[in-house]
């Protein structure tokens, strides 16, 4: 009977410590050109639901501070959950346009974010002289692989910029009902989504990132409509 109680104590301990853990915060960095839908997407993980479109007028946008520097908004804490298992991940809402590209590094850095986010949509397949989507990308790697300072950083995120890396990368296309087809979506079925067109275009910068240790999961979703939202954030953390 005493190995049974010891048995019970044990697993109860266990499941604690499991449920203990899903509240310790994960920071998470979620960037990407404007439009792509990060701000949809920072609604879709705070509140689950149909997120009603954003127009043109109320896009992301920071304000500048008396340094000179754009001003973030807080990060906010969400909890997502995928096949049992919950997370508490920590983020904040920045703007996708050009001039907030070093707020990214900045954001990162300073919050030494684990898991970097990468929002991208399908503008280049509908017009391939768009190269905003592999700007974006471009940018991120480019300034990891140079162990880029920004501006604005704090004194431990000026000291941790030298070694600083995150434990991986998630590159996720946006907009699925848009443009994942009834021929291409058996793709996502099979696990094979990272073959699909759309990522061609971030073939090297993939490699690069594989070349520097940085693991990259691939996967899709709608933001807007909720679909396979929490599932790729939570099966990308898992690599």
């Amino acid at each position: 009977m005493a190995g049974s109680g010891e048995i019970i104590l044990a697993h109860g301990i266990w499941n604690f410590m499991l449920h203990s853990k899903s509240f310790v915060p994960t920071q998470i960095g979620v960037y990407g050109p404007t439009l792509t839908g990060k701000t949809t997407l920072d609604r879709q993980l705070t509140t689950y639901g149909e997120v009603k479109e954003i127009d043109l007028k109320n896009r992301t946008h920071h304000k500048k501070g008396w340094l000179g520097r754009y001003k973030l908004p807080n990060p906010t804490k969400k909890r997502i959950s995928s096949e049992g298992l919950t997370k508490t991940i920590v983020s904040r809402d920045i703007g996708g346009h050009q001039e907030y590209y070093s707020t990214w590094l900045r954001d990162m850095i300073n919050r030494n974010v684990s898991t970097v986010v990468v929002v991208i949509d399908h503008r280049h397949l509908l017009d391939p002289n768009n190269l905003e989507n592999q700007a974006a990308l471009g940018y991120l790697v480019e300034s990891l692989a140079n162990k880029t300072r920004p501006k604005g950083l704090t004194i431990k995120g000026w000291l941790r910029a030298r070694k600083y890396a995150p434990q991986r990368l998630i590159l996720v296309a946006n907009k699925a009902d848009e443009w994942l087809t009834d021929e291409t979506f058996p793709m996502w079925e099979k696990g094979l989504i990272a073959r699909h067109p759309i990522f061609d275009v971030f073939r090297n910068h993939l490699y690069k990132l594989q070349a520097m240790h940085i693991p990259v999961y691939i996967d899709a979703m709608s933001a807007r409509y909720a679909w396979n939202v929490q599932d790729a954030i939570i099966k990308g953390m898992k690599i």
